[in-house]
């Protein structure tokens, strides 16, 4: 596979290399690479806990959705 990195892209994984971290570019790219998700269950998962503890808190505190602070914390829930 050849990849087409753009001149930032590369001036990074310069400095990374410089640093002595790295021993070479693969091993960076091998570590980049290892930090992407390789499912979105567990994201999923998260976010389902989110809004079912949202909903905890709004049900403990008795808000309402009419009540714009209350749309807006959906609002900004719903984001993630």
């Amino acid at each position: 596979m050849t990849i087409q990195l753009k001149p930032d892209q590369e001036r990074i994984i310069q400095e990374q290399l410089a640093t002595g971290r790295y021993r070479s570019v693969e091993e960076i790219i091998d570590t980049a690479l290892s930090k992407l998700p390789r499912d979105e269950q567990p994201h999923r998962s998260a976010r389902q806990e989110a809004v079912r503890r949202m909903r905890e808190f709004g049900e403990h505190h008795k808000l309402s959705l009419r009540e714009p602070i209350t749309r807006q914390l959906l609002h900004e829930g719903h984001r993630f």
